[in-house]
């Protein structure tokens, strides 16, 4: 059975701040999310990558800005019609932004060597739900640089580092050097996912429900 996203719970009233200095969700939606040549939905959540063969737990946040490298990466894409794989050059570049915990909580994981995980530099942070009380998690992957230390006490807007596009992968990082992004994901106190796209739109737009 194919892997499916937890249901957020009802009627919290949680209000998010931005991940990003970017603010543009709900008035351009397809700017606001990493999109490729041959997939428009390879940066959102749900089974959007490889021909939706490969399931993607996070969601993608374009950066608000970002400057030419001059270089010609080499990717291999897959066409979405046939399931055919080709390669091509794209251009390079370097991301400009920050990033910032969306609600109050605690350090969890403060990952400051790209080499220890996929994410390379990466922040966690736990939060609770004010109306159940239970824990839930926050994960801010491919930082530049991590601003938090484990066990530190942040506030909704609080800087965690800046947008990068690190990871122990050399693909990844192949990938991240022509679509920069920050990889933003949130997880039940089970660790199961919560669709993040879903989650941003509902709670930055301070309905709850």
């Amino acid at each position: 059975m194919r892997e499916a996203f937890q249901p957020l719970p009802e009627n919290e009233p949680l209000q998010l701040a931005w991940p990003t200095r970017r603010r543009d969700l709900f008035t351009d939606p397809s700017a606001y999310v990493v999109q490729t040549p041959a997939n428009p939905d390879y940066g959102k959540p749900g089974w959007t990558r490889d021909a939706g063969r490969r399931m993607h737990r996070g969601v993608d946040v374009a950066p608000l800005r970002r400057h030419s490298t001059a270089a010609i990466i080499r990717l291999n894409f897959t066409d979405l019609s046939t399931g055919r794989e080709y390669e091509t050059g794209v251009p390079g570049w370097q991301p400009e932004d920050d990033v910032y915990a969306v609600a109050d909580g605690v350090v969890e994981e403060a990952v400051t060597r790209e080499a220890d995980s996929d994410f390379g530099l990466h922040v966690v942070v736990r939060h609770v739900w004010p109306q159940g009380g239970h824990p839930f998690y926050t994960l801010y992957g491919h930082l530049a640089s991590v601003q938090v230390s484990v066990g530190q006490v942040v506030r909704a807007g609080a800087w965690l580092g800046g947008l990068g596009a690190t990871s122990r992968i050399p693909d990844a990082r192949n990938w991240m050097a022509a679509f920069p992004h920050l990889h933003f994901e949130v997880r039940d106190a089970e660790q199961r996912r919560y669709d993040p796209l879903d989650f941003l739109r509902r709670y930055l737009s301070g309905t709850g429900i």
